[in-house]
């Protein structure tokens, strides 16, 4: 697995490598976006774990372009913002699984991390739901994606106003 950490300030990409190298995770860290873009073009990222804005820039297209060169690739963006737009973010970018703060402990974006990666957990840390915590007993449910501005039901695609 390989990790792609694009970050302008240096003390949190280095304690996040830190954590992340203990697990055996291949590690690429950069503070400028078009370092970043040449690793995402020259070798496959499974992981990119970014800041929202690195030198005044959105860091969007990269994720994409990331995306784009693997279909499996998973991204996490550290932001700040708290404005209603932010659920639009998992719209855009298909392979976003998370938004953090920017003061997150490096242990959890670890934690998040792992799981966002497929496959780069072994038989032992996988998640699995006891019956004691299912929502419904004998009932199947649709996944869903669920906004503050609309409701999508995976299995007919039918759009409900919230």
């Amino acid at each position: 697995m390989q990790v792609l950490i694009l970050d302008d300030q240096i003390e949190r990409r280095t304690r996040l490598s830190a954590v992340l190298s203990k697990f055996g995770i291949r590690i690429f860290l950069t503070g400028d976006q078009k370092t970043a873009d040449s690793a995402i073009r020259n070798s496959v990222v499974d992981l990119f774990i970014a800041q929202e804005r690195v030198g005044g820039k959105l860091t969007h297209s990269l994720v994409l372009l990331a995306e784009y060169r693997n279909p499996l690739a998973s991204a996490i963006l550290l932001t700040d913002r708290t404005d209603p737009d932010v659920d639009e973010l998992f719209l855009l970018i298909p392979a976003l699984h998370c938004l953090l703060a920017t003061n997150c402990p490096p242990e959890l974006i670890r934690k998040l991390a792992i799981a966002s990666m497929a496959g780069a957990t072994d038989q032992r840390n996988r998640l699995v739901l006891a019956p004691s915590m299912r929502v419904g007993v004998n009932r199947s449910f649709k996944p869903g994606f669920f906004s503050r501005r609309f409701v999508t039901h995976a299995p007919t695609g039918h759009r409900a106003v919230a």
